[in-house]
């Protein structure tokens, strides 16, 4: 009987023993091989383990110095706040008031006493715009009076007409001599360089000097328009003005309007006429006055200026003469300008004198390209004009414009232009500087009914800058409000809403209040054409002005020395004045700020310094020390870098200062002010308080001399030493730590590339065991099967007896 015997086992070809991604199960030989080639792998691996180890143990010294790189700049940082005489001598400030000035002081403030008077009842003084000189004419021909007010109150000057500025101050003086006091100051530049300086004898708002009438050539208020005269006048009401007169200087400086009454009328009962024409500019115009006329309501003229009328009679044929001014720019100051003639023009429309100084930045020949000039002005402001034809006015600012001749602006040339305001210093109860605020006469309710029927326009001007804002109709007195602070021109003016809470048809007040404080931020000119919000007020549009904006005013150790005369600023901080001193203004009165040293702070950058250095050190004696009982020692014990730095640190502080002498010099060496090592704990620094403490209390410049770099005695402190020393140290490149750092990192690297190799060697070694075992599962598996046929053929045989 024939038995045949079958290899159920698959083959396996040459190809896909080769392959990588052998893989077997064991099934045919029952042998787990994945694992037993995992762990001859594991023991092939032996080196790149050792590898690996190596790249830790720098990496770790890597981290240590960067570290310590970290500790030294603590010291560095701390060195820095002592090695000079500026930052070792800290200082600090008191006030024998704290209800008049409060104050703080920085390390350039001298030690000393300040006496600072805010002031009280700060007397008015008005300067008008300059002229040529004294002798010149600044009352037209014929009898006039000039209607100076004070506080109120009504004191005529009569003026024969043709008065000089000698001749005006003179008659102010002979008759309203009780009152106010004029005199005449020179500015001292070569364009209109005399000014009528007018000042109150009474102090405060008391003292507000302003004028009713004004026949002159000078103007006494920041609108640059007054009444005149009544010349003909026999009705029972009265004249205001409104606004401010716009009118170019080039047109002219100086221009009388006169209105002419037509018709007989009581005031808000009859409709009339008034008929203007204007002396100078020789335009004319009829303003109609309705019957349902409100006295004080606006009536526009031209050039920004209204005039109102009070409650009574007007009679026909009655006249009165407004005068307009348009002199308050002078000449350019052509300093090291070579450039085409200049021309000053336009209206100022700030509040507070000051000079532009301008720079021509781009040059240019008018008419075949665009010159630029940069300005800057005495408050710190500052912008730029770009100029690209002679013979038209550019806006520069405030009003001011400038024209120039044909011509080539030259860069780098320069001139100025001074402007003029009438108030010189303002009529203060109290010195403080506050913010300009106004408040509408009022609404009846704030988001239902609308304060306009149509589109109109709501108009201001803040700090010489004028704003209109676009109001469509159906907007609310909130919507008004919202309106303005989202305005993308707002000047800086913040609008909202206030209930007054007495349960009137005005309760509801719409408030502008200016965002800066000082005497430039005035809020003026409020204009509207909203058929809705009632207009008029003191201030136009409706308006009150409920609180002017003022400078702060003060003195300092009796500067300045003219009697009435104070420091203006914009702001009730003043920090210009003392040097390294910060004095807020708080309330009128006198008090004395004391300036001292602050031995606190400086024991405290001392204390900061020691512990920056004692951090540092106790780093360095961890990471270098080695423990012979355990054998345990720090990852850089035996680098030299470690201990030299170590070496470094102590030598700054412990070496005698050089350039001190022992004998003349009261100190020569920290441990003389009480800083020294401890030897029984490790050499770490520490400071005796009571020592350092009194050795500031005696003598803080000798105990400032062994940490400063000391220029006129030559010597060279420990903090400024130490400082040299760590920039030294830590520097990117040469920095001791940094080139070792940059060492370990190309080792780093080396090794990475080695264990690359390995990685590449053990993957060629993995494949190879994987193929040899699998060739190895192949062969045990065929064997396993003929075993199997074997026995099944021997099962299969017949059985003797």
């Amino acid at each position: 009987m024939s038995t045949s015997v079958t290899d159920t086992t698959s083959a396996t070809s040459t190809s896909s023993l080769l392959s990588g991604s052998i893989n077997f199960t064991g099934l045919g030989s029952g042998t787990d091989f994945n694992t037993i080639i995992d762990q001859l792998v594991k023991i092939e691996s032996i080196n790149k383990t050792r590898l690996e180890t190596w790249k830790s143990t720098w990496q770790s010294k890597i981290d240590s110095m960067r570290a310590l790189n970290q500790r030294m700049d603590s010291i560095e940082q701390g060195a820095a706040a002592l090695d000079t005489a500026t930052d070792f001598n800290a200082r600090q400030a008191s006030s024998s008031d704290t209800g008049v000035v409060t104050a703080t002081a920085n390390n350039t403030a001298a030690n000393g006493a300040y006496q600072v008077t805010v002031a009280t009842d700060a007397k008015h003084i008005l300067r008008a715009a300059g002229v040529a000189s004294a002798a010149t004419v600044v009352v037209p021909a014929g009898a006039s009076t000039l209607r100076l007010t004070v506080g109120g109150v009504n004191h005529d000057v009569a003026l024969a007409g043709g008065e000089t500025l000698t001749g005006l101050m003179n008659a102010i003086n002979a008759q309203a001599g009780a009152f106010v006091t004029a005199t005449i100051e020179d500015d001292g530049t070569t364009s209109r360089a005399q000014h009528l300086v007018i000042k109150s004898v009474t102090g405060g708002s008391a003292g507000v000097i302003g004028a009713a009438l004004n026949p002159t050539n000078l103007s006494f208020d920041s609108k640059d328009v007054a009444l005149n005269a009544y010349n003909t006048w026999s009705g029972t009401s009265t004249v205001g003005l409104l606004g401010q007169f716009t009118g170019a200087k080039a047109d002219a400086q100086n221009d009388d309007y006169t209105f002419t009454i037509v018709g007989n009328a009581t005031i808000g009962t009859d409709a009339f006429t008034i008929n203007w024409s204007s002396a100078a500019r020789g335009t004319i115009g009829t303003i109609s006055v309705p019957a349902g006329y409100v006295p004080g309501t606006e009536l526009q003229v031209e050039n920004g200026f209204s005039i109102t009328l009070a409650s009574g009679t007007v009679v026909n044929n009655d006249q009165f003469t407004v005068r307009a001014y348009a002199n308050d720019i002078d000449e350019a100051e052509t300093g090291t300008w070579s450039g085409p003639a200049i021309t000053t023009t336009g209206n100022y429309l700030g509040t507070t004198s000051k000079t532009y100084n301008f720079t021509v930045t781009n040059a240019a020949t008018l008419g075949s390209g665009t010159a630029v000039l940069r300005w800057t002005d005495s408050t710190g402001r500052s912008g730029t004009v770009s100029v690209a034809a002679a013979g038209t006015d550019y806006a520069v600012d405030q009003g001011l414009k400038l024209n120039f001749a044909a011509g080539s602006l030259v860069s780098g040339n320069t001139f100025s232009v001074n402007v003029f305001a009438p108030d010189q210093q303002q009529g203060q109860d109290k010195g403080l500087a506050q913010v300009a605020k106004v408040v509408h006469a009022g609404f009846d309710d704030a988001d239902s009914s609308s304060v306009t029927s149509s589109d109109g326009t709501f108009s201001y001007t803040y700090a010489g800058k004028a704003v209109t804002v676009n109001i469509t109709s159906g907007t609310t007195l909130n919507g008004l409000a919202a309106a303005i602070n989202a305005d993308a021109n707002n000047a800086g003016v913040a609008a909202s809403v206030i209930n007054d809470g007495m349960g009137l048809p005005t309760s509801y007040k719409l408030v502008l209040t200016g965002k800066n404080s000082g005497a430039q931020n005035q809020i003026t000119n409020v204009t509207h054409t909203l058929t809705n919000l009632l207009e008029g007020g003191n201030l136009g549009g409706g308006f009150d002005l409920t609180q002017k904006a003022t400078n702060s005013m003060s003195k300092v150790d009796g500067y300045p020395s003219q009697a009435d005369i104070y420091l203006q600023r914009s702001t009730n901080q003043i920090s210009d004045v003392i040097t390294g001193v910060t004095v807020n203004l708080v309330n009128s009165g006198t008090a004395v700020v004391s300036v001292s040293t602050d031995t606190n702070a400086i024991l405290g950058k001392i204390e900061a310094l020691v512990n920056a250095v004692n951090y540092a050190q106790s780093y360095i004696r961890d990471a270098t020390k080695y423990d012979a009982g355990t054998g345990e020692a720090g990852i850089l014990v035996g680098n030299y870098a470690y201990y030299i730095i170590k070496s470094r640190i102590d030598t700054a502080l412990n070496t005698s200062i050089s350039g001190l002498i022992d004998g003349e010099d009261t100190y020569v060496n920290l441990a003389q002010v009480g800083i020294h090592t401890d030897p029984d704990n490790d050499g770490v620094w520490t400071i005796d308080a009571a020592t350092l403490q009194n050795a500031l209390d005696n003598d803080p410049d000798a105990v400032a001399n062994l940490f400063i770099n000391n220029t006129t005695k030559g010597s060279i402190g420990a903090a400024k030493r130490m400082y040299d020393e760590m920039v030294a140290l830590t520097d990117s490149q040469s920095g001791m730590l940094n080139v070792l750092i940059n060492n370990y990192n190309g080792i780093i690297t080396n090794i990475d590339n080695k264990i690359d190799s390995e990685d590449k060697r053990l993957e060629l070694y993995r494949q190879n065991l994987t193929e040899r075992f699998a060739r190895l599962e192949t062969n045990l598996g065929q064997l396993n099967a003929q075993s199997k046929a074997i026995e099944s053929a021997i099962a299969q045989l017949p059985k003797s007896s």
